[in-house]
């Protein structure tokens, strides 16, 4: 038993898990746009994952990770190391074009970490930012490299789609912020450090809310199972959102929130297979 809670935490502090959840919000952005075999891009976000989460996690900037993994940083190190090493090599295989489309997001995980602005600051130390640049480039990975990768057009429907995805990602980092409450430095200005724990929840039910009614916008993507999916998980996350305390259980966000997105790829998967 004690080696099955070994293997669990290695695979939530490697970042296995949050690759995961990454790599399911690719393929839901597959199956909506009927996209398949683009297994390159699949294997190319699971390592760039690992590799981003543990460059983020594991910096000096993040030493409360420091203190609750210190016995698996030699493995951990070991799998990061070889995860940016695949992660070249997918992204190799990319056209130029591909890759420009894929620079900006690369420059914002490195700024995110590395101190470039005055007074040694990075991107994660700026006032109130952190879960918007967090959305901001899962949105740009699950949804923008996709479709470009796809060479498919950009339509309304995918601008709909960024903004539903940008607004899910802030509210999945919402658990997160109230979480980390008691670790965050006030100068972070995290969204519960400015408005409270409760102001929060309804904050980010606004958003899921907003997130649920632009689906009507949709034209080509508009269906069934569209609609369905989308009402699922907008309640599963407002579950999970107000679900959620300052003193929680060890994997209520670094395993069960972070699964929401993998919840969303099975019901479609799912409803698909019954209504399609």
């Amino acid at each position: 038993m004690e080696t099955l809670k070994n293997i669990f935490k290695f695979y939530i502090n490697g970042s296995f898990h949050v690759a995961l959840a990454i790599c399911a919000l690719v393929q839901v952005t597959f199956l909506k746009y009927e996209i398949s075999g683009q297994y390159s891009l699949m294997f190319f976000s699971f390592f760039g994952a690992i590799t981003a989460y543990n460059f983020v996690k594991y910096s000096e900037v993040s030493k409360l990770y420091h203190k609750r993994i210190n016995k698996s940083m030699g493995g951990i190190h070991l799998i990061t190391i070889i995860s940016s090493i695949l992660f070249v090599y997918f992204l190799s295989r990319f056209s130029f074009l591909k890759i420009l489309y894929l620079f900006p997001f690369i420059t914002l995980t490195i700024l995110y970490v590395v101190p470039v602005f005055p007074k040694n600051k990075n991107l994660r130390s700026l006032a109130g930012v952190k879960i918007f640049i967090i959305a901001l480039l899962w949105a740009g990975i699950t949804v923008l490299i996709p479709i470009t990768y796809s060479e498919k057009s950009i339509t309304m429907d995918f601008w709909i789609e960024m903004i539903q995805r940008f607004l899910f990602i802030v509210v999945m980092m919402l658990p997160f912020e109230i979480r980390d409450l008691q670790y965050d430095d006030s100068s972070l200005e995290t969204v519960p450090q400015r408005i409270g724990v409760t102001r929060t929840k309804i904050f980010g039910s606004i958003l899921l809310a907003i997130f649920l009614l632009v689906t009507i916008a949709k034209e080509e993507l508009l269906s069934s199972v569209e609609i369905l999916s989308t009402i699922l998980i907008t309640t599963i996350s407002l579950l999970f959102l107000w679900g959620t305390e300052k003193r929680q259980s060890k994997y209520y966000c670094s395993f069960w929130v972070e699964s929401i997105p993998i919840f969303w790829l099975f019901i479609i998967w799912v409803l698909k297979s019954i209504l399609e």
